[in-house]
């Protein structure tokens, strides 16, 4: 099951709490102390990114793309309320749908930021009830549209299934900010993230919580425990996460927040950390 918050698309929810880890901040023994250099924000925002395919319809981009219309006459409309896909370099796609004893030819087509084709990447009619699918080469930073047609015996189509895969460039663009520079002790500060894309960001609801000292950055909420939530931002878009700075008994001094995010579909996985003032 899937659930949305505000931009977010919460992938599981596990019972039960965890700390917060890191795979690339460095323990400092009892102390807890991490490195001093994560940046706030890497990359830049992404203007060669795609166009925003999200919400387009199946008939949009069926008239895009040359297709016939979705007609409901042979297929359930799978693609009906989600047309637009990130997906891994060759990964196998497709409504994997099966109809023994009728024709159904697929296509993967490799399409242009206006969906002009490029190249015919494969063409397969299927006759013998083999399940619907495709693998996708292993080109990275490419738009293609797969579509399922049902043939007549003369090969006229009855109906049309299509939807748009993006295989996205491995890059990390993204930033964490807060609003002020400085808060008092008793304020919830919110603590944003922008995905500047191209690929989408997955990440938890766990982050260290951190005062500079003589030694360096030192965690104040080590051991804290935050629930198994997972979330998907997609590019361009932002999300907030309040932090109360009461209940994490703060005392005046710089902090700053560090939260560890994921490029979904690529092998990334970056930090990145906001720092801010507390004032009695």
């Amino acid at each position: 099951m899937k659930w949305w918050v505000g931009p977010l698309m919460v992938l599981f929810l596990v019972v039960g709490c965890a700390p917060f880890t890191s795979s690339s901040s460095s323990s400092g023994g009892a102390g807890g102390e991490s490195s001093n250099d994560i940046p706030d924000h890497i990359g830049s925002p992404n203007s060669m990114d795609v166009p925003d395919f999200k919400e387009w319809s199946t008939e949009e981009i069926s008239e895009k793309s040359g297709y016939e219309p979705f007609t409901g006459e042979f297929f359930k409309g799978i693609y009906l309320t989600t047309t637009f896909f990130m997906a891994e370099p060759g990964e196998s796609v497709g409504t994997f749908e099966s109809f023994p004893n009728h024709k159904v030819r697929v296509q993967l087509v490799e399409r242009n930021r206006n969906l002009k084709k490029v190249d015919m990447v494969k063409e397969e009619v299927f006759r013998n009830g083999e399940k619907l699918t495709v693998e996708l080469p292993k080109k990275k930073g490419a738009i293609y549209t797969y579509s399922q047609e049902a043939l007549s015996e003369n090969d006229e189509v009855l109906d049309t299934d299509v939807s748009l895969f993006y295989v996205p460039r491995e890059e990390f663009n993204a930033r964490l900010s807060v609003e002020e520079d400085s808060y008092g002790m008793d304020e919830t500060i919110q603590v944003k993230v922008e995905n500047w894309g191209p690929t989408q960001l997955t990440f938890g609801k766990g982050y260290s919580l951190e005062k500079q000292s003589m030694g360096g950055w030192r965690s104040i909420n080590k051991y804290e425990a935050f629930e198994d939530i997972g979330y998907f931002l997609d590019p361009h878009e932002t999300s907030v996460q309040d932090i109360d700075l009461e209940k994490q008994n703060v005392n005046p001094g710089t902090y700053r927040v560090v939260k560890t995010f994921d490029a979904a579909h690529t092998g990334i996985t970056e930090q990145l950390a906001v720092e801010f003032n507390v004032e009695e």
